[in-house]
Parts: structure tokens; sequence; C-alpha cells
């Protein structure tokens, strides 16, 4: 049988419970407890049961405590590996990652763990297991997502002055030739719907690739949307076609939903449909064109993929009609959900503008 410790008795039971009751590290205070139930005349077993630890660790408590005083009673800093990567190579392993690999000279068109830890050992000299690299991008702050697809001959430059300055300009001429009127806000795009189906995230049994069907044909209908992002109103038609004609009868729609004092000021892209000469766009309405290549900056695009998720894949249509129903009855059911068009509309850079 081991020989009991003495406890120092700089503190007495009554003040280390006072400690204790001020310490923020409940596993300290549990030792100040222990350690106090021993002072009252409590044996080891006891003193240890009542604050919810082994003997041992009472003991192990004791020693700290008798060495270090209410100090040792706290954890001791866990010891960490030294970072194998110095901070440039850091920084270059960032920067190659999100230039991404080239497909001529690392083999691949996005970066794996594996691919990253032979780029780093290629051109740093350091062996990492796919394991440890998971590690190593956590930490940096990395995390494996799905790419936003662009098109190639997009103009970023074109696309941050349309942000921070085109369309606040576009308001302000609008505001200004327009003084008795109210200047609203919308986004116009239209999505072509058909039996040439498509599959949906599901959810399926683990280990398992779901089924989806997915209809092969050349029928169509069109989805003409113009959605104001402050209000979340929307105008929207389902159209056979989609052509300068279909495009008049959109804006007229358009023109007749507003009240009288309201203007528009409708963003939408350069399609041709929506530049024809044989358009007479409504004295009501101001368009203003998107950069090149930019869908990314419309909105809009947003409520074709979350229609298309919920509620237009996994489906059959055997008729043109029996897609015009089904974009409609979506729609419906879109619109049906509060705030849905709002929040898909709500980019930061557009509430910015418009404010």
């Amino acid at each position: 049988m081991g020989t009991a410790l003495k406890i120092k008795v700089d503190l007495s039971s009554a003040a280390l419970r006072q400690a204790a009751l001020r310490e923020r590290d409940g596993r300290a205070a549990a030792r100040m407890f222990a350690i106090a139930n021993a002072l009252d005349g409590l044996s080891r077993a006891e003193s240890s049961r009542l604050a919810g630890m082994e003997r041992q660790a009472l003991r192990d408590a004791v020693v700290r405590y008798n060495a270090e005083g209410l100090a040792g009673l706290h954890d001791r800093p866990k010891g960490r590996p030294p970072r194998r990567l110095a901070g440039e190579e850091e920084a270059a392993l960032v920067e190659a990652i999100l230039r991404g690999p080239d497909p001529a000279e690392d083999g691949c068109c996005a970066w794996t763990r594996a691919d990253l830890c032979r780029w780093l050992e290629t051109h740093h000299g350091k062996t990492y297991h796919p394991s440890s690299m998971t590690r190593v991008l956590r930490r940096l702050d990395f995390s494996r997502q799905k790419a936003r697809p662009y098109h190639p001959k997009r103009d970023a430059e074109a696309q941050d002055a349309f942000k921070k300055g085109g369309l606040a300009e576009a308001i302000a001429e609008a505001t200004s030739r327009h003084r008795d009127k109210r200047i609203e806000l919308w986004f116009e795009d239209e999505a072509r719907v058909g039996n040439k189906g498509r599959v949906c995230h599901r959810w399926w049994r683990r280990g398992e690739r779901p089924p989806g069907v997915q209809q092969l044909g050349y029928q169509w209908a069109y989805i003409f949307a113009a959605i104001r992002p402050a209000t979340g109103e929307d105008v929207t038609l389902v159209l056979p076609t989609v052509n300068a004609t279909a495009m008049q009868v959109f804006f007229d729609h358009v023109a007749a939903s507003r009240p009288p004092d309201a203007h528009v000021l409708m963003v939408l892209d350069g399609a041709g449909w929506h530049q024809s000469l044989s358009l007479a766009v409504p004295d009501t309405i101001t368009l203003v064109v998107l950069p090149p290549y930019s869908p990314e900056l419309n909105p809009v695009e947003r409520v074709w993929l979350y229609l298309r998720e919920r509620f237009l894949s996994l489906r059959v249509f055997e008729t043109t009609d029996a897609i015009i129903d089904a974009c409609c009855e979506a729609w419906n059911r879109l619109i049906a959900e509060t705030g849905r068009l709002r929040s898909l509309c709500a980019y930061p850079w557009i509430e910015k503008v418009a404010s």
C-alpha cells in the first residue's frame, strides 16, 4: 500500500473551494474540490468520488499542487509536432491549389490529395501521406467544393466595373430622366425546359449510385421571368418559343403589371432577341445589358438552378403542353414558398447598389 501524501496547507479547504468556484477551467476546478475534500478529512476514495475523478488522478493533482500551487492543477499544454512545411512552402502550396494543375504537366485537371502529395515531393522534397495532406488542407482553410462555372471569354474587369459602377450609373441616369417616377430594379432571364431531361441530387443507400430517369427528346417550353430582388416580386410567363416576338409579349406584360408611378430598370443579358430592331420596348422600361458572358451576375440564374433541382428533374414529358403545365406548376410552387425568390436573388453587391 502506498504511503499517504501530505497536502501543503498554504490555502485552507474553504479558500480552495472559493478558488474552484471562480475557476473557468472545469477540470482544474474539480481538482481543487477534490483536494479541499481531502483537507477536510475525507478519504482519498471519497474525496475523488465526490469530485468525479479516479483516486490516482487525485494523487497526481496533489503532487502537482504541492509543487506548483493552483497553477499546477491546470492541464499541461499538449505537445504538437513542429510543422513540416515552412512558411514559403505553405504559400507555394496555397498558390498551386488556387492556380490549379496544368493537365499537360501535372497529368490531371483538378487536384486530389494524392496529386498534392506528389506536387510537394516534386517541388519541395517533402513526403506526405494523403491523410496527412487532409490535415494540412484543413489548417490552410481549404475544403473540396464543386466549382462554379464561368465562360472562358468572360471579362473579369468588365464584370467588376459593372458591379462597382456601371449599374449604379444606370440607376442614377434613370432617376434623373424619370424624376416623376419611382425606379424599380429588376433582373430578367429565360430558361429552356423540355423533354431532354436531367437528373439531380437525391438521397439513396450509402455505397450505391441512385438511379434517375432521364428523357431524351427535343420538345421545349421557355420560362420568361423578371424578378425584383429588393422585394421578391416577379412577372413570369411560360411560352412555347423564344424570339423577339415572344420577348415583345413579355415586355408588354411587365409594363402592364407595374403601377403608373413606377419605371422599370430591367437588367438582362445580350441575347439577340433582347436587342432585336423589331422590339418596341415600352416607355416604362429601360434596358440595362450585362457584360458579355456574365450569367453569374444575374440572380435569376440561381432561380433556374433551384427550380430544376426542386421540381423539374427526374421527369418525363410526353407533349409540349405537358412541359408548359409542369413549368407553370413548378413556378407556382416556388412562389408559394414565402421569401424564397428574395432569398435566391439576394446578391450583396446588388443590395449595395440598390440601397
